[in-house]
Formats: structure tokens, sequence, C-alpha cells
């Protein structure tokens, strides 16, 4: 193969496979802040938070003291409020689909950084369900974090920037 040839071909291979290798950027991400609190008082107020339906809608489905991890879930029917809450990403054809419900599942992890301060990471999963006609589509969306901030700033933590 001559030199120019090749130069010319070998960036042209590259950019063919390339997006084969392209990584995706990740659809969960934790929001993190830090909470001026023990770790047991966080979690003992975070616990009350996913269990006192007065403080929020969600069900707690676990909370281990042992790992001070939490995880909690909240059906949505709300199509505006969803909307505020998650992005869901769908192919064309499904883009005419109507929002018919969705759940999210936060998962709280705490972490002792001093006797009086904590680390708190709260992750969210949202699952959308649309529909058109007799057709249903199960989405996994992405976060806006509006969920994490509000549970971080139940737990106590500053306000995010």
């Amino acid at each position: 193969m001559k030199p120019l040839a090749a130069s010319i071909i070998t960036p042209l291979l590259v950019f063919a496979v390339a997006p084969a290798f392209a990584i995706e950027s990740p659809r969960i991400v934790p929001r993190m802040n830090e909470v001026q609190k023990p770790e047991a008082e966080v979690f003992a107020t975070l616990k009350k938070y996913f269990t006192d339906s007065s403080l929020s809608n969600f069900q707690l489905v676990s909370a281990d003291e042992r790992t001070h991890t939490l995880v909690a879930k909240q059906a949505l029917t709300d199509d505006l409020s969803w909307r505020n809450w998650a992005f869901c990403e769908t192919g064309p054809v499904q883009m005419v689909y109507k929002f018919e419900d969705g759940t999210v599942t936060v998962t709280v992890k705490l972490e002792k950084t001093s006797r009086r301060s904590t680390l708190a990471s709260v992750s969210a999963d949202f699952q959308g369900r649309y529909g058109l006609g007799g057709n249903q589509n199960q989405v996994a969306c992405t976060s806006k974090f509006v969920v994490e901030d509000s549970i971080l700033a139940a737990a106590g933590a500053a306000p995010a920037k």
C-alpha cells in the first residue's frame, strides 16, 4: 500500500470502528452531600422520612443499620411531576406513547466522615411505563436530580449550589 493511500484509509477505519467502542454515560449517577450530623442520626431521620406518609410518598423497602443503607420506592402516575423528575429517552415509534405510570427506587448510602459529619449518597433508578392502545413500553429513565436533592435536604444537607 502506498503511503498516501495508507494515510487516508487508516483514519477512515478508525472513525468507522470507534463508535462501536464509544463509552455511554451512566444512567444512574449518585448525588452526594455532607450532612453535619452523626451517621446514626441521619439514618434515623431518613428512615422516618421514608416511612411517614406526611413527610414523603416513599415506601421503605429496606433499612440496613449495619451498612447504613436505605432503599425506598415510590410509584407515580402524574405526568407533570414525572417530567420534572426524570428524562425518558425513547425511540421514534414510542415518542407518541403516553406516560401511564412510573416508579423510582432510591438507594441512600451513609458514610461517617467524622464524629459529627456524614457523607450521604443518593441514587435514583427511574422506570417509566408508556402506552399507546394495547402496546406497552417500559423505559429506563435518567434522573434530573430533583428527587435526590429533596432527600439530601430531608437528611439535613445544605442545598446544592
